[in-house]
């Protein structure tokens, strides 16, 4: 129930609506159960012979509960006695029809209002689970496999949704209707009520039992389906690598495999589900036959009060009494499958945001002098990736870090716009430490052109805007223009507003980069950081790279990471790094000077 109320909480504004369809369904239940107890005068007008009234007067409305009963039964004799049988059965049919149509007329109120409260709550879920993956780090989405993290935005949002609050009517209504019928089945005989009642726990064993295996089995469910998604998403991603290798029979025996598990599950799950339905109305019919017997047996006895017209009326009463328990029965073994999602959701949600933005963050309007690390330790599973980094860059200054493959260059890079945050030492721009500044602020003065050249499924207008609400189409094609990308944009039959695919796949490597560096031209950082931009490349595509990166670099404070030195000879600061620490720095010429690992490196890529 706590879990139910958590979810529910996602919906607080609404509490205004809810309270009305609240006021909705009970009014739904009164005129149900008007509906159906008015079986017992219809059954009295039409067997009983004569009217016992002995006055013509209406009866007075009781000051007790207990005499409600012998008012209503009051009023039906003189409603006879003045109107006679057939004026009573005509104005039976009346009251009939307009509890009915109220009963029905305040369900519809009742869904018009809980319905939008459904979406809301969903929506809301939705949003706050997105806008967290936002926040995270991008060192949790090392950890995390993204085939995971798909399977809880998307299927676990939805399996709430359709387990839990699609099913909030039912959580509501259906107690709601026990309570109003079991009040008039007591008003007609409280010992034949209580006798019933024997249902109760059976049905509640049932349900505990039933909804303890099925949430054990939905967490086993959504992990399986975590796997075959994360399955898919590798699959379709390395497709290139798969074909390649013949490997299509081997991703197709392990998507097969992990798809029946997943099978078999869910096809546990389903029987279960469906268990609780059957078993409770079991239970039920069997309480009904013995209700029956028993009750039947007093009357024929005539050992009992109650007249078989009420006894049938009773029996009315409680066949709906039983409706929702079953429907709340099945609600509840569905819920629990929700409620398997809803933990992994939160979850997520609880996963701590290890770079937090401060509340009250330094602004940072510009960058007027220096960028400073001060013995920076980074550590990734225990191992120690940045080893005592100290390091000064002045604006305007070209920095480059080179060294082996695993030395921390990368990692030295994301320190600066803050993708992560240093375990020991400080950042400073400007005497500020970047722990203290917005990150808004600190990535709003930084361009990033990285190897990959990551791209968006959008046009090639958008990609280069990528992030900015109100850029002209000129300044965009501007920016490609010093990125030596327009001739190529150009020359596609919709320009600028050609569509490049996920992740610009029908683009070219070179091209991708091009659209890149104009996407970072278009920002205008003051600091730039380009990871290995032209490593990947062909001659001519590094070439035109090159130009556009030559371009981006006038008059701005670089930080360049290279694989090939050729594009760093002009640096003003060239570090090398190994294992961690910067073992070399100087420029171009000084370090060939030293005759040490950066001489090594030029001497295997020059010969």
């Amino acid at each position: 129930m706590q879990v139910y109320v958590r979810i529910l909480s996602y919906g607080k504004d609404l509490w205004k609506k809810g309270l009305l369809a609240l006021l909705f369904l009970i009014l739904y239940n009164v005129f149900n159960a008007i509906s159906l107890a008015m079986v017992i005068p219809f059954l009295d007008i039409l067997f009983s012979k004569q009217s016992v009234l002995l006055t013509s007067t209406p009866p007075d409305f009781p000051e007790n509960l207990t005499d409600l009963k012998a008012w209503a039964f009051q009023w039906l004799e003189y409603a006879i006695f003045t109107l006679g049988k057939s004026g009573v059965l005509f104005w039976f049919c009346v009251v009939l029809v307009t509890a009915i149509f109220f009963k029905s007329l305040f369900r519809y109120l009742s869904s018009w209002l809980i319905v939008p409260m459904e979406q809301e709550i969903i929506y809301s879920i939705r949003e706050k689970v997105f806008a967290h993956l936002t926040r995270l780090s991008i060192q949790f989405y090392t950890k995390r496999k993204k085939g995971g993290l798909i399977s809880v935005v998307i299927s676990d949002v939805q399996a709430v949704q359709e387990s839990v609050v699609g099913n909030i009517q039912s959580v509501i209504r259906d107690p709601l209707t026990m309570v109003v019928f079991l009040f008039t089945m007591i008003l007609i005989s409280w010992k034949l009520t209580l006798f019933t009642l024997i249902v109760l726990p059976l049905t509640g064993w049932v349900i505990t039992t039933l909804s303890k295996s099925l949430k054990r089995r939905a967490n086993k469910g959504q992990e399986k389906l975590d796997a075959l998604i994360s399955i898919v998403d590798e699959f379709v991603t390395g497709v290139r690598i798969v074909k390649a290798f013949n490997a299509e029979e081997f991703e197709q025996k392990k998507y097969r495999k992990q798809n029946r598990e997943y099978y078999e599950t869910q096809v546990g799950i389903s029987r279960r589900s469906d268990l609780a339905s059957p078993a409770t109305e079991v239970l039920s019919i069997l309480v009904v036959a013995v209700i029956i017997l028993y009750g039947g047996n007093l009357i024929l006895d005539n050992s009992s009060e109650l007249k078989a017209s009420e006894f049938l009326g009773f029996i009315a009463l409680f066949s709906q009494f039983l409706a929702p328990i079953k429907t709340l029965s099945h609600s509840i073994s569905k819920i629990q499958k929700g409620i398997a999602s809803f933990d992994r959701i939160e979850k997520l949600l609880n996963e701590t945001v290890t770079v937090p933005d401060p509340e009250e963050g330094k602004i940072l309007d510009g960058f007027k002098d220096t960028i400073e690390f001060k013995g920076v330790w980074f550590k990734y599973q225990d191992r120690d990736i940045l080893k005592n980094i100290n390091l000064t860059i002045r604006k305007g200054e070209t920095v480059a870090l080179v060294g082996p493959s695993g030395a921390g260059k990368s990692t030295l890079a994301d320190l600066l716009p803050r993708f992560y945050d240093p375990h020991q030492g400080e950042i400073l721009i400007d005497g500020t430490r970047l722990h203290q500044a917005r990150l808004k602020d600190i990535r709003n003065l930084m361009g990033i052109v990285s190897q990959e050249g990551i791209l968006f499924n959008d046009s090639i207008l958008r990609n280069i805007a990528y992030g900015a609400e109100e850029i002209s189409e000129e300044a965009v094609k501007e920016a490609a223009r010093i990125a030596n990308a327009d001739e190529f944009i150009r020359s596609f039959p919709e320009g600028y507003y050609t569509n490049i695919g996920e992740r610009g796949t029908r683009l070219s490597g070179g091209q991708r980069q091009r659209i890149a560096i104009a996407r970072a031209i278009l920002k205008n950082p003051a600091i730039l950081i380009l990871d290995e931009a032209t490593s990947a490349l062909d001659t001519e595509s590094e070439k035109l790279v090159q130009e556009a990166l030559d371009q981006l670099m006038k008059n701005r404070t670089s930080l360049v990471i290279a694989h090939r030195l050729s594009t760093i000879l002009k640096a003003d600061k060239i570090l090398v790094m190994e294992g961690g620490e910067i073992k070399e720095a100087g420029t171009h010429a000084e370090l060939l000077a030293l005759n040490g690992i950066y001489r090594k490196l030029y001497d295997i890529q020059f010969g």
